[in-house]
């Protein structure tokens, strides 16, 4: 199992011949043992793409860990990544001459001859460790140790005991709490479950877990609070924002002793520092007043400083904030609400497509009807779910073949009110 490991973001396929633009990497994060780079400041990574520097040993395909690098600090023979403009090479540096070469011993001229100490060249970072192909050590091919695309029967805190270290991107689930809805008799702990994930997730990983309290002798029972607080000071997560998911539900409900609950609790933890993946582009929201020209517009900064009022022209579309919306009436199949406890399927879209990266893996332990993992396939990405009923187990399964296979919804087409 790997441990003690770094999540890195490999920037895109550098070439190692021509100057061109970085092509986007097949394999898009890299997750390497934390002592192969403790000693680097800041890496990235690139994937070579082609063979001209095969005499420094580096290969169509290897992955490249670089540094920041001062120019004055390159010495004969070092590899360097360089952007020109708006494209990039990676080549050998020759000091005696200042340029940069594929080959160092070849005495033929370089066809697209670069002089390192141009303005115009930007050295991006210097070549600390290359890593082969045969290293294993590209996040995907964890894969090959876990249950890919498989709904497995059984509890959550003893499944993922076998699942390795730092090998799921996303996590996204809500677990039975509070006997707010008869769940077969089962129950779970949620502290040793904050433990086991924060373990599996990969490092910068995230987790989006829909909970709530119930209500008991006119008191919440503050088991969403107590446990978003434990899995930050025990398992050691980071609570990167608690967002509210709003229901709109049926019209018409009254409560004689409390008011009506209009939301969930959507609290997003991460593992590390930051997400590794972020992408918020597909949740915008409409602006309200998109188009038009509001004068006067000014605000206060968090010093106190004010900042000056001036014309704004609203944008069409906005950033979500922190309370997202989504229909519950209607929401879903029939088979989905064979379930007694459901969520809308546009919500773990929204989050698989903003914190999951592309062909990543999503885990649900506690998958109930498949929601989160039928949000997977649809954007593409592989899925594990866990749960302890061999009933949800079989459910989560129909609907998989029947919606994703059969293409009985379009997540597209759903929009948020």
């Amino acid at each position: 199992m790997l441990s003690k490991c770094l999540r890195i973001r490999v920037t895109g396929k550098v070439s190692a011949g021509q100057i061109s633009p970085l092509v986007t990497s097949e394999n898009p994060d890299l997750v390497v043992p934390v002592f192969m780079v403790k000693s680097y400041k800041n890496p990235q990574a690139f994937e070579v793409n082609g063979n001209s520097l095969a005499s420094q040993n580096i290969f169509n395909g290897d992955i490249v860990i670089v540094t920041n690098t001062n120019k004055k600090s390159c010495k004969d023979g070092d590899n360097v990544v360089v952007q020109i403009n708006d494209d990039f090479v990676i080549k050998c540096f020759h000091e005696k001459t200042g340029y940069l070469k594929s080959n160092l011993a070849d005495k033929v001229k370089e066809p697209q001859p670069i002089n390192f100490f141009d303005d115009n060249v930007k050295a991006v970072g210097k070549v600390r460790k290359v890593l082969k192909l045969s290293d294993e050590i590209y996040s995907g091919n964890t894969k090959k140790e876990l249950p890919i695309d498989q709904v497995i029967k059984g509890d959550a805190n003893e499944i993922l005991k076998g699942l390795p270290d730092n090998s799921i991107d996303i996590i996204v689930t809500s677990p039975p709490y509070d006997e707010l809805r008869d769940y077969k008799g089962f129950a779970i702990d949620l502290n040793n479950l904050g433990i086991q994930l924060h373990r599996v997730l990969k490092p910068g990983g995230v987790l989006g877990m829909v909970i709530q309290d119930q209500t008991q002798n006119f008191g919440k029972s503050l088991t969403s609070f107590r446990t978003i607080v434990s899995w930050c000071d025990n398992a050691d997560f980071k609570l990167f924002e608690c967002l509210i998911y709003r229901k709109y539900g049926a019209e018409g409900a009254w409560w004689n002793k409390r008011f009506r609950v209009d939301h969930e609790y959507l609290p997003v933890f991460i593992k590390g520092e930051r997400p590794a993946y972020f992408n918020k582009d597909d949740l915008k929201i409409p602006s309200k007043h998109a188009g038009k020209v509001m004068k006067g517009g000014g605000t206060r900064l968090t010093s106190g400083v004010r900042i000056s009022t001036r014309p704004i022209k609203i944008n069409s579309m906005k950033c979500r904030g922190t309370v997202w919306e989504y229909m519950t009436a209607g929401d879903g199949s029939r088979l989905k609400h064979q379930h007694p406890a459901t969520f809308p399927d546009k919500l773990p879209y929204d989050l698989i497509s903003c914190f999951c990266p592309p062909k990543g893996v999503v885990l649900d332990p506690m998958c109930g009807s498949g929601t989160s993992l039928i949000a997977a396939k649809k954007l593409g990405r592989d899925y594990i779910g866990i749960d302890i009923a061999e009933e949800y187990c079989q459910l989560a399964k129909q609907r998989i073949k029947s919606e994703i296979f059969n293409e009985t919804f379009d997540f597209k087409a759903s929009q948020d009110k």
